[in-house]
């Protein structure tokens, strides 16, 4: 189990620290950033944890009963409950993070449900506008994490 120190941090140092992890976590730009990221920061056990409250949260969402988290995610009624208690109280940056991954999740059955799902890379040109607004909404995505922790940094 996950311990945390005895010696207690100055109330103003730990917001401040706190304060620098959602910045950086802000900042990482794409999956392998992040992944790489949580690899050096956490043990292995640390992240099958997080990973299996993410599934048990996803799964009461999805509305599974008890019994087929336990056996799907191989964790005990306690643990299914505090993720519920979560989810009931508030656990609304969960319920948002997990509605992304649903979308996406949604979006590659629909491409792997098409008759021809290799369109986009046979005839690139054909679907240029849609590729650049993707870029360009990418882009915006970016500027908008660096403006939100800069303003986060200068309200210090």
């Amino acid at each position: 189990m996950t311990r945390i120190s005895r010696i207690r941090v100055d109330p103003r140092h730990m917001g401040f620290f706190l304060h620098n992890f959602w910045n950086l976590i802000t900042l990482l730009e794409d999956k392998d950033q992040v992944k790489n990221f949580l690899k050096d920061l956490l043990t292995p056990t640390e992240m099958k944890m997080l990973a299996k409250r993410i599934q048990i949260a996803k799964m009461l969402l999805g509305e599974y009963d008890y019994r087929s988290i336990r056996n799907y995610v191989k964790v005990t009624d306690t643990t299914i409950a505090k993720i519920n208690n979560i989810l009931a109280s508030n656990g609304n940056g969960l319920r948002i993070a997990i509605s992304e991954l649903r979308k996406i999740e949604d979006e590659i059955d629909k491409e792997r449900m098409q008759i021809a799902p290799n369109l986009k890379k046979k005839y690139p040109t054909y679907f240029l506008p849609e590729i650049i607004i993707n870029e360009i909404g990418k882009k915006v995505k970016k500027q908008k994490k660096r403006s939100s922790v800069k303003n986060s940094i200068t309200r210090l």
